[in-house]
Order: structure tokens, then sequence, then C-alpha cells
């Protein structure tokens, strides 16, 4: 099978197991209703890679923010569990920890374990190629 033919055929994989998508952050502070933007999300995480929360820039209170996913034609969202936003470094500890444990981080894996991570990668690094590339 041909380099063009191989990636034919994973970007074949990602639409079945993933689909056209868009992602959406949804930050809303349980404490005080202020509503984050993309920056505010990512200022108020931590430099630990094992904690999700955000911080509010008005009141402090940490709390979860979320990815919302919605098909690009319909616009309805797809993923009816939550998708934890994670910063970079987080998303990159996880990409390691997995590649530690499994020795790679293939497409077909996210799709069936790891949801939240997938879009996470592609959040933060445009795409899976552009992702697994950071790990290099």
């Amino acid at each position: 099978m041909s380099l063009y033919q191989r990636q034919v055929q994973k970007l074949s994989l990602k639409q079945k197991v993933f689909g056209n998508f868009i992602s959406i952050s949804r930050a809303i502070c349980p404490n005080c209703n202020h509503q984050l933007d993309d920056n505010q999300i990512i200022a108020g995480f931590s430099n630990d890679p094992y904690d999700f929360h955000t911080t509010c820039p008005k009141c402090r209170k940490k709390f979860l923010s979320y990815l919302i996913i919605r098909d690009s034609e319909t616009n309805e969202e797809k993923e009816l569990t939550p998708i934890v936003f994670m910063c970079k470094v987080q998303t990159l500890q996880a990409m390691k920890t997995i590649k530690e444990k499994r020795g790679k981080i293939g497409i077909s894996y996210l799709g069936k374990n790891n949801r939240q991570l997938f879009y996470n990668m592609i959040r933060h690094f445009g795409t899976y190629g552009n992702s697994i590339s950071m790990l290099n």
C-alpha cells in the first residue's frame, strides 16, 4: 500500500470513528456565573498535569470546563457524555502516559477508549498527526 493510500485510509477511519466536528469550549463558573473565554480557561489551569480544573478569574473558584463537540454539518451535539477541556500540558501528559503503556497512540484506540483525549489533541494541535508529532 502506498503512502497516499495509507493516508487516505487513516482519514477515512478518522471520519468513520469521529466524523467531521467542531469543538467549542464551555466554562461557566458555578459560583458566580462568569462565562470564561478560552484565554481565561487556559490561564486558570494549574501546572499540575493531573488537575483538570480551571480557576474563575472573578471569584477564584475552581471548576471543570468542557468541550462541546458539534457536527460541523448539522451543528448538533455529537457527544452525550461531557468532554473535559484539558490544557496542552495535560493533553501531552495523557498522550505520553498512553504511549508508555501501549507503545503507540492509535486513532482507533482513541475512538473506542479515550475520546476526551482525542478531542483535546485536535483542539490544541489541529490534527491527529500534529498531536502525535509533539511526542517526538
